[in-house]
């Protein structure tokens, strides 16, 4: 159930009241995650029911797998949706909200077959017999994605799809959505506000604001981009291979090794935040508990009311931290010099691992 799709964007102009899209162009590749991330009121919604035909462009042009569907209606697009609030339909069973796309297409065996062997894949089976008002947020979202994927689309479009679950069930459907586009391949284009979130799941990230994109690139590209860095947000995110040793999980980021309390193993996304890195001058070692103690060079110091941001790097690795006005003068942190940076192990969060 590979994804075939390809979408492409261009030059695409929507005026929609005192709104409008201008000037988008992205294109999305056969298979790949893309994350349209920006701040409410940034035109990401208006974008995606651009692409699935609800809203006509007033310029520009919507390519899917190669055909020009600018004039189409969302039916011959070839594309699934998923809404913010999944829009199950109430007094149908989960069963029968999952085929509900297939019925007219294929035969009563047929549409059993392909509930069963997505039900299996997204791990929902036992809950075929359900209503949707007896269902989780999580379970939900799993038989959302369940009918968007049964009638096999070009694409998946999905508009703030974790938004309506529970923050602490987040992490652990992000996961979920991960280890299921790995699984099936399929092309999909993901709307949210969270920059972790885009952070976890994109192959690429597209970030709009006022209704234009204004970057897009993979996740090391965007970090690396000052222009870039408000989106982003302040957390230091590193992609690592993590195993388990003593008790402990060691991640490797280029040829930095780091410890961590949280559990896991294989590719993993570590993320730190920039208070929970600290400076002690070059030679001395500190007398602290910390598990992670490297060397680093500062590139550069900036500040960034009310604390100064400090970009480090170590092995080729980035890093920001924050200092005060006068932790900043006591250590005499500046451009060029070396310092050595401790963290806890337990300020190294790690995002669930993928397991295919």
């Amino acid at each position: 159930m590979e994804g075939e799709g390809m979408i492409e964007v261009q030059n695409l102009r929507v005026n929609l009241g005192d709104f409008s899209l201008e000037d988008i162009n992205l294109s999305v590749h056969d298979g790949e995650y893309l994350v349209v991330m920006g701040p409410t009121g940034a035109g990401k919604t208006l974008l995606l029911r651009t692409i699935l035909g609800f809203i006509e462009p007033s310029e520009g042009k919507i390519i899917i797998d190669g055909r020009d569907v600018t004039k189409l209606p969302p039916e011959m697009r070839g594309l699934s949706y998923v809404p913010q609030e999944y829009a199950l339909f109430p007094h149908m069973s989960v069963f029968d909200n999952i085929a509900f796309g297939l019925k007219l297409r294929k035969s009563s065996a047929e549409v059993r077959e392909r509930v069963k062997e997505i039900s299996e894949i997204l791990k929902i089976s036992h809950l075929l017999g359900r209503k949707p008002i007896n269902l989780s947020g999580g379970e939900r979202q799993r038989v959302a994605l369940a009918r968007a994927l049964i009638i096999e689309p070009k694409a998946v479009l999905m508009d703030e799809p974790l938004s309506a679950v529970h923050r602490s069930l987040r992490e652990e459907l992000q996961a979920f959505l991960k280890e299921i586009h790995s699984k099936l391949g399929f092309t999909a284009i993901h709307v949210t506000h969270d920059h972790l979130e885009a952070s976890y799941l994109g192959d690429r990230i597209a970030l709009i604001s006022g209704g234009k994109v204004v970057r897009i690139g993979r996740l090391e590209e965007l970090r690396d981009d000052p222009e870039a860095l408000d989106f982003m947000g302040p957390e230091n995110i590193l992609r690592g291979k993590a195993e388990r040793k003593e008790g402990f999980t060691v991640v490797r980021v280029n040829d930095i090794e780091l410890i961590s309390a949280y559990e896991s193993e294989g590719d993993v996304l570590v993320i730190l935040r920039p208070e929970d890195i600290f400076l002690h001058p070059l030679g001395e070692l500190p007398k602290i508990s910390a598990r992670n103690i490297i060397e680093a060079q500062v590139l550069t110091v900036k500040y960034r009311p009310p604390v100064y941001e400090v970009l480090l790097e170590s092995s080729g690795v980035k890093l920001r931290s924050f200092l005060t006005k006068q932790a900043l003068e006591e250590l005499d942190v500046r451009e060029g010099r070396r310092v050595l940076i401790s963290m806890k192990a337990s300020a190294l969060k790690i995002l669930p691992s993928v397991r295919p």
